[in-house]
């Protein structure tokens, strides 16, 4: 059964700024329409919170109360009903850097215009917070959208494929002749961090900028993942008469939650490095009873990954404009 957005006062029409009390039912509703066909489970977890706090009366009211910042963002209505919507926030670690997400128009009010005046309402709101530029993800199969942003000034940071494996079965290491394949020491953190800031400037995460913090070895990241069950292991490619590090993969494992494979290699040596650094990340898994996720610059490694039991699960365009 297709969703159906919830019901406004009439007077109420155009561009609002969105009040969790009246409108996070309607907003709800349009994204289970919009992006119902794409959302994974964590998506449709966030969905499903919404409508609860949605109804859940003195508890919602508490949040847009005492944290302003939840749930920022605009929506438009139309005959008193919510048919458009966009959400911004500070990016975590960097309140410069601000976060436009789930632009979302009913299909039956497309075409006019609403996208482009919500997400440009989001952007004037992060440029009144003090931020400097304001970054998003959209689909690359999402044409209209794609053209929206281009229009207002956004450029493309990169395009990437998150690919998921289920398999249990075991990997066995495959090496690379001619390159030496370790895993990371503590004293090997800078050298790591400089690598991933060439290669990959635009972080692992969209949300997220890369932090030296976030490599540095201490005592208080231990006790976090010891805390949290969580362990990150990471093996480097090197040349071995100057140890030149040439890349490396990273495997961050949670209970709970599945494990987060990434590979950075120099371009130059991605044809000779991918299936030996992603063999033996893999081959640590065998047993393991959570998916593995790999979130990939799209187009590389397609044939390797399926070889390897990985299927792809969506294409994201990570976009970014200054302000």
């Amino acid at each position: 059964m297709a969703a159906t957005t919830a019901r406004l006062p009439a007077a109420e029409q155009g561009l609002r700024p969105i009040n969790l009390q009246r409108h996070l039912g309607g907003v709800a509703a349009l994204m289970e329409l919009c992006f119902g066909d794409t959302l994974d489970r964590q998506g449709w977890g966030a969905v499903r919170e919404m409508r609860s706090l949605a109804n859940s009366g003195p508890l919602l009211w508490l949040l847009g109360s005492f944290s302003p910042s939840w749930q920022l963002g605009y929506v438009w209505l139309e005959g008193g009903r919510v048919v458009g919507n966009v959400s911004t926030q500070p990016a975590e670690y960097d309140s410069s850097t601000w976060l436009i997400a789930n632009v979302a128009v009913h299909p039956e009010h497309r075409r006019n215009d609403i996208g482009h005046s919500l997400t440009q309402a989001a952007i004037d709101l992060a440029r009144s917070r003090g931020a400097t530029r304001v970054l998003l993800q959209v689909h690359r199969q999402n044409i209209g959208a794609l053209e929206l942003y281009e229009k207002l000034g956004f450029h493309t940071l990169t395009t990437r494929t998150t690919w998921e494996r289920v398999a249990t079965t075991r990997t066995r290491p495959d090496p690379a002749p001619g390159i030496a394949i370790r895993p990371a020491r503590f004293a090997d953190w800078q050298t790591e961090y400089t690598l991933v800031t060439a290669v990959r400037p635009e972080g692992f995460n969209w949300t997220r900028p890369l932090r030296p913090a976030d490599w540095r070895p201490t005592l208080w990241a231990a006790l976090a993942d010891l805390f949290n069950a969580r362990t990150t292991r990471r093996w480097l490619a090197e040349q071995p008469d100057n140890n030149k590090l040439l890349g490396l993969a990273r495997l961050d494992t949670a209970y709970g939650s599945p494990n987060q494979l990434n590979l950075v290699i120099r371009p130059e040596w991605q044809a000779q490095l991918e299936r030996p650094l992603l063999t033996i990340a893999l081959s640590r898994l065998a047993g393991s009873t959570f998916a593995t996720r790999l979130d990939h610059p799209a187009g590389q490694a397609e044939t390797l990954l399926q070889e390897l039991g990985f299927r792809p699960l969506q294409t994201l365009v990570w976009m970014e404009k200054r302000i």
